[in-house]
């Protein structure tokens, strides 16, 4: 069951989201879910260099401007991101805002800041299921990293100006 952590990033999930190791990253996927017009939640999946904390307290996000998933953080706000990797299964609660609909870097982009809520943590009962663990993350495969390394770069840095 998850637990309560804080109002804020802990410091593993900070550095984590910081874009300092954010090679560590790339072949790893952050869940986005906001909540569509009919209230079911709507899925999506963000890499690492599209997620950034700006501070312990707030999130930057690049997502397309023209999706459903943008288009429901306009209207209601409502986020929830889950970080699953080995040992590691956190979700981040918060309301996110447009700060710009168009991103300069990569103009098929908007980016939205995320005021995080609640940091809850997930892992097995110890005494329910002794030795459980998440063994890993949801992954991805890309083979146009190298070619994007350029514009996934300016992403990063634009979320973090």
């Amino acid at each position: 069951m998850p637990k309560f952590v804080s109002k804020e990033l802990p410091e593993a999930l900070y550095a984590r989201l910081s874009g300092h190791e954010v090679d560590r990253y790339l072949d790893k996927v952050i869940l986005l879910y906001t909540v569509d017009p009919n209230g079911w939640p709507h899925s999506s999946l963000l890499s690492y260099f599209e997620v950034a904390a700006k501070d312990r307290s707030n999130l930057r996000l690049a997502t397309y401007r023209d999706s459903n998933t943008t288009e429901n953080m306009r209207r209601n706000g409502k986020v929830t991101l889950s970080v699953f990797d080995e040992r590691v299964a956190y979700s981040i609660k918060g309301k996110a805002e447009e700060i710009r609909r168009q991103m300069q870097s990569v103009s098929r982009n908007s980016l939205l800041n995320l005021a995080i809520d609640q940091v809850l943590v997930d892992e097995a009962d110890p005494d329910l299921e002794p030795g459980a663990y998440i063994s890993g993350g949801v992954t991805c495969v890309n083979p146009n990293l190298g070619a994007e390394r350029t514009w996934r770069n300016e992403v990063l840095k634009e979320l973090m100006d």
